[in-house]
């Protein structure tokens, strides 16, 4: 492309793509650097096209719970669940009506250890005009009409130097019907351009992946009129003709149609395969012999099924990937805006604590780790999930011969990683588990690499912090630990006390003294992270004096005063169990030797330790191998 032009640009960050992993990306990057301590972030974000075009083409529409869960910590669920259908049930049919049980999408009605008991469908251009409006409100606007070209990595500006990355942009102005050119310095960049990233080849990562010859159609509208029994249930059709035929209750009064055109159907149309009117005509057949008539069609789309995954999510410790730009594969499984918010919150909170001063950079590596891993696991998934969409057994299938079947038994078996609540990382920097000694090794699973196939999985490090009820002190009521976990940047340190034995207290009262010792814990200053909490709420030292760092107690049950029960102040703040002592049995705590966890800012338990005065010195050397 010659030599790159004189830059115009300076900013901390460059989000390359404005769909909902790069908007989720800026929301972070601004939030968490907000009120920090230090400078705020600066972020340019870009996309392509005018969003009236992106919203032309195919988009997903479906979050699973544990999506929910990190969007809610962010505060982004409560406008989600505003807009959202909430699908709670699934229905399938035989290819003669004949409804069947335990088939297709049956793994709904079987969702525990959440709030968010549901499919939350909401189709994606609502999702970037819910995160458009938040970034704008952190003044953050999104640059459409405007084509990255290439970077250029500066090997002689430090990692995480202003500079280190310069990429070429091109504008298209309709207004004057020209384009021009402009050049952005950053310190980072991110990929979030899709599945034909353009980002992902200027870095220089190579791609492995291959497309099938199968084509699959979705057409999302309004129905007039329709035959099908159970209309707002997640639903599958199981079609001798289109394969495993997807039903979805959309919001604003819509419905998605889905199926496999095949080979045959398509040859029926000759060079008009490609018209809408072929994809509704179509949509109409394929869901006999039940009838729909539509009433308007929002959208109709027709795409070839394959899957790709880039063999780094990084370059240069300064390119980074996300979304489909990291790894595409079929809507099949309905996981696409899942992993991209996964990627995307597992990012974010690295990202900015390294860009504020806080965090040191190496832990941005565990981003490739742990996301990586978990990609190549939903690729391989998708294959099997795609094959038996079309009607076709996965290659080397070895259980029931009929491909519904078989993705019933894939659907159930994967119940947990299709949710997203079963997904772990392995041990790193940011993850001290050792898997010979935890719950995972007693399963028999010494590596967990991805996920457990335990539900729930077990409260250990590199799995998701459980969401359990606790009560408010003295008005007893109940709250919710994810509540009051909120992302902001910040670690929690959760004790559970076990029993009010003796001991019990001895140990929790050493262990508080510990910590005290550690100059860089403000224990006398905790905020008061609630539910419904912004950042501007969230009082953080200077990044040079104290770490992001927040305290909770448990206690075992209710208490008329902390102080009185325990003989000091708590650690943090306090709540307490409830009667059934629901939240220690969920977190596996002892009575006897109480525990103590440290929960990342992604909801994610980085470590765990038993409760005792030595603990404190693990808590400090986890942290001091991340924080600056």
């Amino acid at each position: 492309m010659g030599s790159m032009p004189e830059a115009n640009v300076d900013v901390d960050v460059l989000i390359v793509g404005g769909g909902p992993v790069g908007l989720n990306l800026a929301y972070q990057l601004r939030r968490f650097s907000i009120g920090s301590g230090a400078k705020p972030i600066s972020v340019h974000i870009i996309e392509a096209l005018p969003k009236p075009k992106q919203e032309t083409f195919g988009r997903a529409v479906t979050f699973w719970p544990r999506s929910v869960e990190l969007l809610a910590q962010l505060g982004l669920a409560p406008q989600l669940l505003q807009k959202c259908f909430a699908v709670r049930s699934s229905a399938s049919y035989d290819g003669n009506g004949n409804e069947v049980f335990n088939r297709g999408w049956s793994f709904l009605e079987g969702i525990s250890d959440t709030r968010y008991r549901f499919a939350t469908v909401l189709r994606q251009k609502y999702v970037e005009d819910l995160f458009r409006a938040k970034i704008q409100q952190l003044g953050v606007t999104v640059m459409e009409n405007h084509r990255f070209v290439d970077l250029k990595v500066i090997d002689s500006v430090p990692v995480g130097g202003m500079g280190r990355v310069k990429a070429r942009i091109v504008v298209k102005d309709d207004h004057i019907e020209r384009e021009y050119e402009y050049s952005v310095r950053c310190r980072y960049l991110i990929g979030c351009d899709g599945s034909r990233t353009t980002v992902r080849k200027a870095a220089g990562i190579d791609s492995e992946g291959s497309r099938t010859e199968d084509k699959w159609v979705r057409v999302d509208g309004v129905l007039k009129s329709t035959t099908m029994p159970k209309p707002t249930s997640y639903g599958s059709l199981e079609s001798p003709i289109y394969g495993n035929v997807l039903w979805i209750p959309l919001d604003h009064g819509a419905t998605r149609i889905g199926f496999c055109l095949k080979e045959e159907r398509r040859k029926l149309y000759g060079s008009n395969v490609g018209d809408r009117e072929v994809f509704i005509r179509e949509a109409e057949l394929s869901v006999a012999p039940f009838k729909i008539e539509f009433e308007r069609v929002d959208w109709a789309s027709v795409y070839s099924v394959g899957q790709r995954l880039a063999c780094s999510f990084w370059a240069k410790e300064s390119v980074f990937l996300a979304g489909d730009a990291a790894h595409s594969h079929s809507s099949g499984a309905g996981q696409g805006m899942n992993t991209g918010v996964q990627d995307a919150v597992n990012l974010g909170w690295k990202l900015a604590m390294v860009l504020t001063g806080t965090l040191k950079r190496e832990v941005l590596s565990t981003y490739n780790d742990e996301r990586w891993r978990n990609a190549d696991r939903l690729i391989k998934y998708d294959k099997d999930i795609s094959s038996l969409i079309g009607g076709r057994l996965p290659v080397g299938w070895t259980g029931s011969k009929d491909p519904n079947v078989a993705l019933a038994e894939i659907f159930k078996e994967a119940t947990g990683f299709n949710t997203g609540l079963t997904i772990g990382y392995d041990p790193n920097i940011a993850i001290w588990r050792d898997d010979r000694e935890s719950e995972l090794g007693r399963h028999g699973q010494k590596s967990a690499h991805t996920s457990t196939s335990v539900i729930p999985a077990p409260a250990i490090p590199g799995y998701r912090a459980p969401d359990v009820q606790l009560l408010l002190p003295a008005l007893r009521q109940p709250c919710w630990l994810h509540d009051l976990t909120p992302n902001v940047a910040r670690f929690f340190i959760l004790t559970f006390l076990g029993s009010i034995a003796e001991s019990n207290l001895v140990r929790y009262r050493s262990f508080k003294s510990a910590l005290q010792l550690n100059s860089k814990l403000d224990l006398s200053a905790q905020a008061e992270l609630g539910r419904n909490v912004d950042i501007e709420q969230c009082i953080r030292g200077s990044c040079a004096e104290y770490w992001p760092v927040c305290c909770i107690t448990v206690l075992p049950y209710e208490v008329d005063n902390a102080w009185t029960a325990l003989g000091t102040d708590p650690i943090g703040s306090v709540y307490h169990d409830t009667i059934d002592r629901g939240a220690a049995r969920r977190w596996g705590v002892d009575d006897d030797s109480g525990a103590v966890f440290i929960l990342r800012p992604d909801g994610f338990i980085g470590a765990s330790f038993s409760l005792h005065t030595e603990t404190a010195i693990s808590v400090a050397h986890y942290l001091e191998g991340l924080f600056t």
